[in-house]
């Protein structure tokens, strides 16, 4: 997984990606202890262009770990089962299950007839869509199958629509659950159908586009049905805010609101802040100081400075003098800037001049970090 982004210091994706081995042991170790009759992974368990040596083998480990548990994977678009996968490759502990083709297999745990069944993906994207072909099953038996693919009518916004399919076409007469991959959210696919559908979502959030508490899920079925449970699992979560910074009067308050900012308990935070509005150039001069004072409480944070200075710039761009024609334009230039990171160095620019014309102290945030 690569978390390479702007304002992150060194260091940072080393840790992220710790946290997302710690938080998958997590979830192996409770597989093992409950037990569970079988741990179901719906693909995406590595992205195939990046997975290392190093990450194999922790899977390896892991999986040995609970060999009482069979483990079955439906790879996905990020994993497909290819020549040169470590899928394909590796000698996988006994207990794991890995469905290398796009076309529903079986596999049949015990005695009384409780059966897995998937599918996989062949490529980046499946070369033949399964869902929708399900072979009948045998009533009395606990049936559960899992697999990769986009649910029709539940595509988050963005998200690009793998193995599509619909729900109610997918369902099937005796197959209590469908563990599905893909969304990176608990999603429940809710409907008039007789299958349990759900997607657990990643259980570590991968970014900022991923917010909020991330999760796996228990299921348990019975004569009495399926219960899902969301199990929060996120060891740190992705927070983005905006802050009017326009009826701040000091440095204070600033911090003040951001320490405010809503956050889930007993995880870390890993924030991006907007500051947006007019300041005055004293307040922004302290943004580095804001910084500092607010990132203790966060394992990261950064700022997106967009505030405006306070100082009337079209006032200023009337003016006949060389500071209204520097005003001018900048401000002529940023109306014409072809994107955002464009307008902000033109902003920056303008402030700077400004600055320097004021006599005033020069202080370097938000884009000199970068």
């Amino acid at each position: 997984m690569c978390f390479a982004s702007a304002h992150t210091p060194p260091g940072f994706g080393n840790r992220r990606r710790q946290s997302l081995r710690d938080v998958f042991h997590t979830i192996i170790q409770r597989a093992g202890e409950w037990p569970a009759d079988v741990l179901l992974i719906a693909g995406d368990l590595f992205d195939l262009e990046r997975v290392t040596r190093d990450t194999v083998r922790f899977l390896h480990a892991e999986f040995k770990s609970i060999q009482h548990v069979p483990v079955c994977i439906a790879p996905g678009n990020h994993d497909p089962y290819v020549p040169g996968s470590p899928y394909a490759e590796e000698e996988w502990p006994d207990n794991v299950m890995i469905f290398d083709r796009p076309q529903w297999r079986s596999l049949v745990l015990d005695e009384h007839g409780t059966t897995v069944h998937g599918f996989g993906f062949d490529g980046p994207d499946a070369s033949v869509n399964p869902f929708g072909t399900f072979p009948p099953v045998q009533l009395g038996a606990i049936h559960v199958a899992v697999a990769h693919g986009s649910a029709l009518g539940h595509q988050p916004p963005g998200k690009n629509a793998y193995a599509p399919f619909d729900p109610a076409a997918a369902a099937v007469e005796g197959v209590r659950y469908l563990a599905l991959g893909h969304f990176h959210a608990w999603t429940p696919i809710q409907g008039a159908f007789p299958t349990v559908m759900a997607y657990s979502g990643a259980p570590e959030g991968h970014g900022f586009n991923e917010t909020g508490m991330r999760h796996y899920l228990e299921v348990e079925i019975d004569e009495g049905g399926v219960r899902v449970t969301p199990v929060a699992s996120a060891r740190s979560v992705y927070l983005t805010a905006t802050i009017d910074c326009s009826a701040c009067l000091c440095s204070q308050e600033v911090i003040d609101a951001i320490r405010a900012l809503p956050r889930e308990e007993g995880v870390g935070a890993i924030a991006r802040v907007t500051l947006t509005g007019t300041a005055a150039p004293e307040l922004r001069a302290e943004m580095d100081a804001i910084h500092d004072a607010v990132a203790p409480a966060f394992e990261h944070i950064a700022f997106d400075d967009r505030t405006e200075p306070s100082e009337d710039v079209a006032a200023l761009a009337q003016q006949q003098t060389s500071l209204g024609g520097f005003v001018a334009r900048l401000t002529a230039e940023l109306s014409d800037a072809p994107g955002d990171r464009d307008r902000r160095l033109l902003a920056r620019a303008r402030e700077l001049g400004l600055a320097a014309y004021r006599n005033r102290p020069i202080t370097f945030h938000g884009l000199e970090r970068e």
